[in-house]
């Protein structure tokens, strides 16, 4: 492609991005715009890396139009599930006309809210936010509410290119803002991955303390400023 075809593709992209950050929307990138601009993802790998497997119950935020639920779709099999969330029915249509074309009845197709995707079901193993959580206007309210879903052992994966390796898109959020974020609402790490593709891939889990879920409970938002007044004395 010669390269102001390139240029062109990729201000129209960006412009649209903006646009929808700009009114709370979060969808997965296309494949070929995400090819495009350089987010292709080794899928494969990454599903590796997330622990998704045969027969599994899985759910995914801004699913877009399928870049990463059709190939999960196919690994969990006809014994899984995939509940594919997203804030667009434009998207969504488009997602079940893709699993239908690729005969994976296995997919589920869930209009979710911008603080809350509204899952089906509360036994979730996994869910996963590929190139979307960037895009979240609420991403704590969102990572609270997400929890009623979840299964006691189930995992978060994030999923999302590495600022730290190059990227010139300044809209991707650093792990510090990610973690930060996760931690407000009540999540702990446990995996960080970023040898994939230059993705970075966070794996989170409710934080418990002692056996007690902290679902509901939130610590101060991420990179909040802490305001002391002066005493008196000076100190």
């Amino acid at each position: 492609m010669r390269r102001p075809v390139r240029k062109a593709l990729l201000l129209a992209f960006v412009f649209v991005v903006t646009a929808a950050v700009g009114s709370g929307v979060y969808c997965a990138v296309a494949p070929r715009i995400a090819g495009l601009v350089g987010w292709d993802l080794d899928i494969e790998r990454a599903m590796d890396a997330v622990g998704v497997a045969p027969g599994m119950i899985v759910g995914e935020a801004g699913a877009g139009d399928g870049y990463f639920t059709l190939p999960m779709a196919r690994r969990v099999g006809p014994a899984g599930a995939v509940f594919a969330n997203d804030i667009s029915r434009r998207e969504l249509d488009s997602l079940a006309a893709n699993a239908r074309r690729d005969h994976l009845p296995n997919v589920h197709a869930v209009e979710g809210a911008v603080d809350d995707p509204l899952f089906p079901r509360r036994d979730l193993e996994l869910v996963v936010v590929v190139h979307a959580f960037h895009d979240f206007g609420q991403p704590v309210e969102w990572l609270v509410n997400l929890k009623k879903y979840l299964r006691p052992d189930a995992t978060v994966a994030i999923i999302d290119r590495d600022p730290s390796q190059g990227s010139r898109d300044s809209h991707f959020w650093p792990r510090e803002r990610i973690l930060g974020y996760a931690a407000s609402a009540g999540y702990e790490k446990t995996k960080l991955v970023d040898d994939i593709s230059k993705h970075l891939i966070i794996v989170l889990k409710p934080r418990t303390i002692a056996g007690t879920d902290q679902s509901r409970i939130l610590a101060p938002p991420a990179f909040a400023f802490v305001f002391r007044p002066k005493r008196e004395d000076g100190v």
